[in-house]
């Protein structure tokens, strides 16, 4: 019976605690809801389709029938042109290779393909592909592999017709990665790095957040402001520790990337410690806004995870950002997450230079200063009555 009062009088507490109750049922369902939404496409063929190029540079009968069956797979969209100009251009090799980056994959159907298949002479259907990322290859490479397949065993069936034994059909499905063969083959480190070393330093700043909110509690931050100290030099300070935690965690993940694992560094060190230092600065300008809003410990923690969990997902923390629906890509770039994870990918994945990453340090740089703007607007208002 001791027990029960005991464990009674805990359950009392959090019913009495009506923000932490709240953040407790709705963080889970928030990021069930974010989760699902996400990967919406993988599992609803009614969703939006992978947008997948592909270059003709045939026109006979048998490319135009690969073109139509490519069109009834519900999962693709078949892009024949793009906008140049305000005018339609239809796709070149060159030009595919440009958007291998963003869709994944394209599909390149040769000259005089038509007149090789019936001639007997090998013809090929060439799909251009994403080496890092398989799903979207994967889907085009088993319905382009299966149309290749009809279009062979139909062929075969004509000729036992017309009694051409002597001739066979020779019809293939070529690869090519998107990488070239003296650039390096990226391996799961160099996305998984990044991708949990960015979510591990915001979870960085929901400790420090609720650490501050704690101070405040107790009183601690009042007694600091007796001293000859302004409320500036308190915020700065907080967000010191915070960011060098957080450059100091990024620089052991990384580095045990590196040395243990043998993850690749890109072509641009010095990228990567611009966008560390950028996502460190935009991560703990977060947490000292956090503790600007949040008025008890138990708020702190649990707004805090609820968005931590929130840009994790929805930013490209915990899968790919390019299996999203498309409204929900964009919606990410109002995290930290996806920024900082573009930046990464650029360098790491897709072996760009350090310019790669301006953009991406630029857009973390200004979200670290208008959470922080936010925060001393809001602590001064709190102290300097």
């Amino acid at each position: 019976m001791k027990a029960w009062y005991i464990a009674k009088k805990d359950i009392l507490i959090l019913l009495k605690d009506i923000p932490g109750l709240i953040y407790l049922f709705i963080t889970p369902i928030i990021v069930i809801a974010v989760a699902s939404f996400a990967l919406s496409n993988v599992f609803d063929s009614k969703t939006e389709k992978f947008k997948i190029p592909i270059v003709v540079n045939d026109n006979g009968e048998l490319s135009k029938r690969v073109i139509e069956e490519l069109k009834k797979i519900p999962a693709l969209e078949i892009e024949e042109t793009y906008e140049l100009n305000g005018k339609k251009k239809a796709y070149t090799e060159e030009q595919v290779k440009k958007e291998v980056q963003t869709k994944k994959a394209a599909i390149v159907i040769p000259k005089d393909f038509t007149q090789n298949v019936y001639s007997g002479t090998e013809a090929k259907v060439i799909i251009i592909e994403d080496e890092v990322d398989r799903i979207i290859p994967s889907v085009v490479s088993n319905a382009v592999t299966q149309i290749v397949s009809e279009i062979q065993r139909d062929m075969t069936k004509e000729i036992v017709k017309q009694a051409s034994a002597q001739m066979e059909v020779n019809v293939k499905v070529e690869f090519k990665k998107l990488a070239s063969d003296n650039e390096h083959k990226p391996t799961p480190f160099e996305s998984n790095v990044p991708r949990y070393a960015v979510m591990f330093v915001l979870l960085g700043t929901a400790a420090a957040a609720g650490a501050l909110v704690e101070e405040r509690e107790n009183g601690t931050l009042r007694k600091i402001l007796t001293l000859p100290i302004n409320t500036l030099s308190i915020i700065f300070g907080k967000m010191l520790s915070c960011f060098i935690t957080a450059i100091v965690q990024c620089a052991v993940l990384f580095s045990v990337g590196h040395f243990v694992f043998g993850m690749w560094l890109g072509k641009s060190v010095l990228g990567i410690i611009l966008l560390v230092i950028c996502t460190a600065f935009a991560a703990s300008s977060l947490a000292i806004l956090l503790a600007s809003i949040c008025q008890t410990r138990s708020q702190a923690n649990g707004i805090s995870i609820l968005i931590v969990l929130t840009m994790s997902a929805l930013g490209g923390s915990w899968w790919p950002l390019y299996i999203e629906p498309e409204w929900m890509q964009n919606l990410a770039h109002i995290t930290i997450t996806a920024w900082a994870m573009g930046g990464f990918n650029d360098l790491l994945v897709y072996n760009k230079e350090f310019s790669s990453v301006l953009i991406p340090s630029a857009a973390l740089i200004g979200m670290g200063i208008l959470f922080l703007t936010i925060s001393i607007q809001k602590f001064r208002r709190s102290y300097e009555k």
